[in-house]
């Protein structure tokens, strides 16, 4: 058996120069080698969680029933390893299998046979256009505040200047979504907001 076919039957989360954060619903991880946040629905979490490079997606499948304590294809698994390989958070890229591929979140609902709230999403927020990102260092794309009101280094670098103004958001959720303070450097956002729980350069 090839390492290709070992991918396929037990997938291996990546680890390395990632900050993760685990929130009450949901997962942030910000990928410090491609400047990237993804943020992980309980669900998508629980997969990710559990790509130890020896469970099948059939076993995973079946951690999901005991968990929910509803019944999960394992096309439930396929579609959340797909959308992890295309967001860079496994060790090695997956190819799907001929019977999952071609799956959407529309067609993963209908599948699945589970509520739309437990379909596994994988969000990602991209970098700025190339042209706004040019004189954006790309640690400075998107910063995320960790723990209860404690800044780290990799939360807003240093070379997050105070010229550079973008979104200050206090969701306390995925990355640069909900309630907005408006435009404020990387700074200004943590330091002047308390609540504020993520900063995003300009698009």
């Amino acid at each position: 058996m090839n390492n290709k076919a070992k991918i396929h039957l037990a997938p291996l989360a990546r680890t390395e120069q990632l900050v993760v954060q685990e929130l009450p619903d949901e997962v942030l991880v910000y990928d410090l080698t491609r400047h990237k946040a993804h943020c992980l629905n309980r669900t998508a979490a629980f997969v990710w969680n559990h790509c130890d490079g020896q469970s099948t997606p059939e076993q995973i499948s079946s951690l999901m029933e005991q968990e929910w304590n509803l019944p999960f294809s394992v096309d439930a698994v396929w579609f959340t390893l797909n959308k992890l390989s295309k967001a860079d958070l496994l060790q090695e890229a997956i190819t799907l299998p001929q019977a999952q591929a071609g799956m959407s979140r529309r067609s993963a609902i209908r599948r699945l046979g589970v509520g739309a709230l437990l379909v596994p999403v994988v969000m990602t927020i991209v970098s700025p256009t190339a042209m706004a990102g040019a004189s954006i260092p790309p640690e400075c794309t998107v910063c995320i505040r960790f723990g209860s009101g404690t800044m780290r280094a990799d939360v807003c670098p240093g070379v997050c200047t105070q010229t550079v103004l973008g979104g200050c958001f206090n969701n306390d959720s995925c990355p640069g979504q909900g309630g907005q303070f408006g435009p404020t450097s990387c700074q200004d956002c943590f330091n002047l907001h308390p609540t504020a729980s993520s900063w995003r350069a300009p698009a």
